[in-house]
């Protein structure tokens, strides 16, 4: 690595450790972490997975830059963070395009033989500017994505089938739950 790497690598590690501690950059280990307030919400109606038409990726674009827009705030700095388990390759050339600025490797909290390899760049989140990456991440055709806004550490992670948001409070949780209610999970989890 070079300098410019390993400083660039310090900097997101500061900055993910001041708001998410040792969690690695996973939704799913943020959430059951519960320390961070959370938010579900799903991609299309119904809570179904994956779009079966043109109107429905639209949707999934449509929601996924208003709440990405919401959580991160328009042309906020954030960090980009794709992870991928070790020897997986990205199959879309969305994900295959990305360029990371720097990225390290962190076990699976659940299986001690496995690794995690995150690719981390510091970027500017504006809306439509990820569509492609947005859509490769609903078809699920990418490992688990998100953005991260530096400044306070809220995180907005799309996956097959909606959008996981750690907000920098609970009240900005419960605003984007009564703008967005008919965006919400059902199930009394929030899941």
């Amino acid at each position: 690595m070079n300098d410019h790497t390993t400083q660039l690598l310090d900097r997101f590690q500061a900055s993910w450790s001041r708001f998410h501690g040792s969690a690695p950059p996973l939704a799913y280990v943020l959430r059951s972490a519960q320390r961070t307030p959370w938010v579900r919400f799903h991609a299309v109606p119904n809570s179904k997975r994956y779009a079966d038409s043109a109107e429905e990726r639209q949707e999934i674009l449509h929601r996924a830059n208003a709440l990405g827009t919401e959580i991160l705030s328009p042309d906020s700095d954030c960090w980009l963070v794709q992870c991928r388990a070790e020897g997986e390759t990205m199959s879309s050339p969305a994900a295959s395009s990305f360029k990371p600025d720097a990225s390290f490797r962190f076990p699976d909290a659940e299986d001690d033989d496995h690794q995690w390899i995150a690719a981390v760049t510091l970027v500017r989140w504006q809306e439509r500017s990820f569509d492609d990456l947005l859509i490769a991440r609903a078809d699920g055709e990418t490992g688990p994505t998100l953005w991260m806004n530096g400044s306070n550490g809220a995180i907005f992670a799309p996956y097959d089938g909606g959008f996981d948001l750690f907000a920098a409070s609970v009240a900005d949780v419960n605003r984007l739950k009564a703008r967005h209610a008919d965006w919400l999970s059902r199930h009394p989890d929030g899941l």
